[in-house]
């Protein structure tokens, strides 16, 4: 039976829905075209019951009803017209029931037959909605007061019914009612019900959506320097944006001898030890405000940032005597799962471009977010020309920090392709240990 109705209404379904309909709009256009079907079923067997009881008009009436009823169904088929067949389907449940009670000759001899007409504003509210739902009611309200009113000159034209056969008409109508009602609520709430869940399966998705990229976040945080993290969260439009300058520090510190220690010793090794200083060095560095922008093997890029130009440069030299001295520390002790190594810095201070470099490729884009110029140049190169644990800073970063820290000059020192720049100034460890 079930499977009988399901395709029932499936063909009811495709024959008034237009191909835009969402799968809602066609179930409640193929369960109005369903209600409207049985409405005729139910007329037609009416409509000869009078006849047999003999009474022409009540039957006249009925006759009408289905055939009216009837074209507005084909009518509805031919032009997609939900509207229109909405509305005449619902003033015909509304008027057909009251137009055989006063025909019959009131509530009594009708067998109550105007409680069919209920169904037009339970149609409105289902069908319809809430809005449209409420004028139906009125009407529905006002007739019923009518037909009360007019109950006694009704009942003067009753025709003469067995009791037997009005009780069965009274049965009939208000199983026929109650039944037609209670699918119809019963539809609704199931549907309800499966909207329900699936809002809270939908709910569940988007906690579990939620859960997975609040992990994600926590775990993409690990990747993204602290500076861009920050830039994101007070302004998201301002990393859409092209690099911008601000004047910075931006220190570069290179693993001496690296190469050799890979050929050396043990990959595992060689990860732990890198893991274990570059994480005694990242303490050091976010103590000084410093945010490192990348690592790569066995060097490390490092920006300290801070509204006064002559702050960043002395928690930046600060730092990499704190990073020369940890290096000492553990070169002293005898930890046979470290190895011991030396590190060389370079410190530059100046005018940097500051923001995402942006890639775009086929497949997408890739940024990061860096200090590049001149500025961040020389850093790098200054760590490079560094040997034996010095701490090498370019003459910007000098002039700015040379009252707080003993400076050694190191004069014109040759650095890759920027033979152009004057004489560079070195800060030596030891230096800064006899001056504690």
């Amino acid at each position: 039976m079930n499977i009988f109705l399901q395709k029932w209404l499936s063909r009811l379904a495709n024959a008034g829905s237009k191909p835009t309909d969402t799968e809602d709009h066609r179930l409640r256009k193929a369960t109005l075209t369903f209600l409207a079907t049985i409405y005729c079923i139910l007329s037609g067997l009416w409509c000869v019951a009078y006849l047999v009881l003999g009474l022409p008009l009540a039957a006249c009436i009925l006759l009408g009803y289905g055939l009216v009823s009837a074209c507005t169904i084909l009518f509805f088929f031919r032009t997609k017209r939900y509207g229109f067949f909405r509305f005449s389907q619902l003033i015909l449940i509304l008027i057909a029931p009251f137009l055989l009670q006063w025909t019959l000759g009131g509530f009594a001899a009708s067998s109550a037959v105007i409680i069919w007409s209920i169904l037009a504003p339970i149609g409105a509210l289902m069908f319809a909605g809430t809005r449209q739902a409420f004028p139906w009611f009125s009407a529905y309200f006002l007739l019923m007061t009518l037909s009360g009113i007019m109950d006694i000159r009704f009942a003067g034209r009753a025709e003469s019914l067995a009791p037997s056969v009005m009780v069965i008409f009274f049965v009939l109508n208000t199983v026929g009612v109650s039944t037609i009602a209670f699918l119809l609520i019963r539809y609704f709430v199931r549907e309800r019900e499966r909207a329900m869940d699936a809002l809270g399966k939908a709910h569940e998705e988007v906690r579990q959506d939620r859960e997975r990229i609040s992990k994600i976040k926590s775990v993409m945080a690990h990747f993204v320097p602290s500076t861009a993290k920050d830039m994101i969260e007070k302004d998201p439009d301002r990393a859409l944006q092209d690099k911008y300058i601000q004047d910075a520090t931006v220190l570069f510190l290179d693993v001496e001898g690296f190469t050799s220690l890979v050929q050396k010793y043990p990959h595992e090794k060689i990860n732990r030890t890198i893991e274990s200083y570059f994480s005694m060095f990242f303490d050091i560095i976010q103590r000084m405000g410093g945010d490192i922008n990348e690592t790569a093997g066995d060097g490390m890029m490092v920006i300290f940032l801070d509204p006064d130009p002559h702050t960043h440069p002395g928690k930046a030299v600060q730092a990499a005597l704190d990073i020369q001295k940890k290096c000492d520390e553990h070169s002293d002790t005898d930890d046979s799962d470290l190895l011991s190594i030396r590190v060389s810095i370079g410190i530059s201070s100046g005018e940097v471009y500051l923001g995402s470099t942006k890639m775009r490729g086929a497949e997408g884009d890739r940024w990061t977010f860096t200090a590049s110029g001149p500025v961040t140049i020389l850093a790098a190169r200054l760590s490079e020309y560094g040997r034996g644990g010095q701490t090498l800073i370019g003459e910007e970063t000098a002039s700015r920090v040379r009252e707080g820290y003993p400076l050694t000059p190191m004069g014109k020192v040759p650095l890759k392709n920027m033979k152009s720049k004057g004489p560079q100034m070195g800060i030596r460890q030891f230096i800064d240990k006899e001056s504690q």
